[in-house]
């Protein structure tokens, strides 16, 4: 087997979202932007964290490219980028689930 025929081009982008995605708050966002798009304020009460902390996973994510962002005067709403992360999420609970019968 040649090198080239297990490498592609979106390999890089590919790991990046496997590392925002590598913590259970980060995660969590997800299933929570998947209701809905979300000002910040609103999200914060759902976790133990101050704004500063959530905005940092949430730009984790969105340097991922699993959310986005739009400015509505001082507040801004998150969202998911795609309903394809929505899916992705949803495999992978199907996965751990399946991981945890094993």
């Amino acid at each position: 087997m040649k090198t080239d025929d297990i490498r592609r081009p979106y390999d890089e982008q590919i790991a990046t979202i496997g590392q925002a995605l590598a913590h259970p708050i980060r995660v969590q966002l997800l299933r929570l932007l998947s209701r809905e798009e979300m000002c910040g304020c609103e999200i914060a009460p759902y976790f133990d964290l101050d704004q500063s902390g959530i905005s940092r996973h949430l730009n984790a994510l969105r340097r991922a490219g699993l959310v986005s962002a739009r400015r509505d005067g001082v507040r801004i709403y998150w969202r998911l980028s795609s309903p394809n992360v929505a899916r992705l999420l949803h495999l992978l609970e199907e996965i751990s689930q399946k991981g945890k019968g094993s």
